[in-house]
């Protein structure tokens, strides 16, 4: 029989797929999976998952934790129907992870089909078993899970085991956000609502709808949704990004009022010095919570000020004082290596290089036709940003402690200006130092588009509530723990 050794040499890969040396490609999903699972069972991450998990069965004659693993490979497989358990499991990785103990592939001899049998956890089986557990039995405990205790066991349970794993950092940074899921415009679905959008998905208020020109709201939808609340870890090399909290709301509560509980909720939970700064968007604004998490916890805010707020007045007046203005930078990420560079002490392929060649002019066409079809507005360019720091501003009268305001100017093309401004609780840090802090938040963007597209989160193939509220949980919980385990693997590699 044939021998194939596989090699852990990710540099070497990347290095022969930029240069086009490859003959065949194929995912070896299963195998990440097998080792994902192993690394949950190896760290008794499981077994402490399900210790608290609110169960609504007095009796389970299958084990909660092959509950919890069954959730997890459905999720790592982007499926949310329980339908498609039976195929999942018998192609994924959780099989070999799980052992002959519960379930063993076999290949008939003479036909070279592929069975599965399970040994079952209940001596009721009659026959044997094609899954470990039935899908209906999934969707079932799903739906009888109260979605409250299950999102109360997340916050606090989930999350002891995300410090035990070690996947706060010590840097402390938290970004409060504000999500919606859109969902069929189907009113069965429990808690959700109807609200108006713009053409990039941002919800319109009454005022906004009546300032709106009548081709502005032509291009405006109403869209049924759901809201939810997330409170992610992240760091700022972009290498870390844990959700250590959720809230889904219904209908007509509000993301401003759940934010606070949720925070009370995590640092109740990890206790003082895990969270050192948060980072929060406007609507977030409570001047009390935010002194409080300065005076009681330490705890630093960035948050944007809205403009008819009095420190933006303020602000305004001492900007006719003398003010030192420096030129800002965001910062970004190094760009990709050149794909026709030399590695390894090889000269690049010709084969990739003019690949590649030819990719560049393509791009530049297609660049100079859009610029001659429509001509950049001037009005859209901005060409510098000027940022100002202003300590010590006190004029918000619901927040007990004193602000650092730093101011942006962003100047365009045709020499108008657009400025706003951001606080801190922090008395410290400089100017870009705040402005590169609220920067992360661009990440989200990002992040939300893989849970939401590549994780197909919205695709709730339920209308029950309960069942709206575990597929988040459980894809959070995925997500998250996927991330702690590439994170090691990443430092012991």
């Amino acid at each position: 029989m044939d021998l194939v050794v596989f090699e852990n040499n990710k540099p070497w890969v990347i290095d022969e797929f930029r240069e086009g040396h490859f003959d065949y490609v194929e995912l070896a999903s299963d195998v990440a999976e097998t080792k994902f699972f192993q690394f949950l069972f190896g760290q008794q991450v499981v077994d402490r998952l399900v210790q608290h998990y609110p169960s609504p069965r007095d009796r389970h004659h299958v084990p909660l934790w092959m509950y919890v693993c069954s959730q997890l490979t459905l999720r790592l497989h982007g499926q949310h129907s329980f339908h498609s358990y039976p195929l999942i499991v018998r192609a994924g990785g959780l099989v070999d992870a799980l052992g002959p103990e519960v379930a063993r592939r076999q290949v008939d001899p003479e036909s070279g089909n592929l069975t599965l049998e399970c040994a079952g956890f209940n001596d009721r089986n009659l026959y044997p078993r094609q899954t470990p557990c039935d899908q209906d039995f999934l969707r079932k405990l799903a739906r009888d899970t109260e979605p409250e205790s299950l999102e109360e066991w997340y916050n606090r349970h989930v999350v002891t085991v995300y410090k035990e794993l070690g996947a706060f950092d010590a840097d402390g940074l938290f970004i409060a956000d504000g999500t919606y899921l859109f969902v069929p415009d189907n009113p069965r679905y429990e808690g959700s609502q109807r609200l108006l959008f713009d053409e990039h998905n941002h919800p319109v208020s009454k005022k906004q709808e009546q300032e709106m020109t009548k081709a502005q709201r032509a291009r405006c939808r109403w869209r049924r949704c759901y809201k939810a609340v997330l409170l992610l870890h992240c760091d700022a090399a972009g290498e870390r990004f844990v959700v250590a909290g959720v809230r889904v709301l219904r209908e007509k509560e509000s993301e401003a009022t759940a934010l606070w509980p949720l925070l009370n909720t995590f640092l109740d939970t990890v206790g003082s010095g895990v969270m050192k700064v948060l980072l929060v968007d406007r609507g977030f604004i409570n001047g009390p919570e935010i002194g409080r998490l300065k005076r009681d916890h330490g705890i630093d805010t960035v948050i944007p000020i809205r403009s008819d707020m009095n420190l933006q007045e303020d602000v305004h007046g001492l900007m006719k004082l003398p003010t030192t203005w420096e030129e800002y930078e965001p910062k970004h990420r190094p760009p990709l290596p050149d794909p026709t560079r030399a590695s390894h002490g090889q000269p690049p392929h010709p084969a990739a290089k003019k690949r590649e060649q030819m990719r560049q002019q393509t791009l530049a066409r297609q660049r100079a036709e859009r610029v001659q079809e429509s001509p950049p507005d001037p009005s859209r360019i901005r060409e510098r940003t000027l940022i100002a720091r202003f300590p010590g501003l006190t004029s918000w009268w619901d927040c007990p402690v004193p602000l650092t305001g730093v101011y942006s100017r962003d100047i365009y093309a045709d020499g108008h200006e657009d400025g706003w401004l951001l606080v801190t609780t922090n008395e410290d840090w400089s100017a870009p130092r705040v402005r590169d802090l609220y920067g992360l938040r661009t990440d989200i963007e990002e992040r939300h588009r893989q849970v939401k597209c590549f994780w197909d989160l919205t695709r709730f193939h339920s209308t029950a509530w309960s069942l709206v509220v575990s597929q988040l949980v459980f894809v959070c919980l995925t997500y998250s723990l996927l991330q702690v385990h590439l994170l090691r693997q990443a430092t012991s590699s």
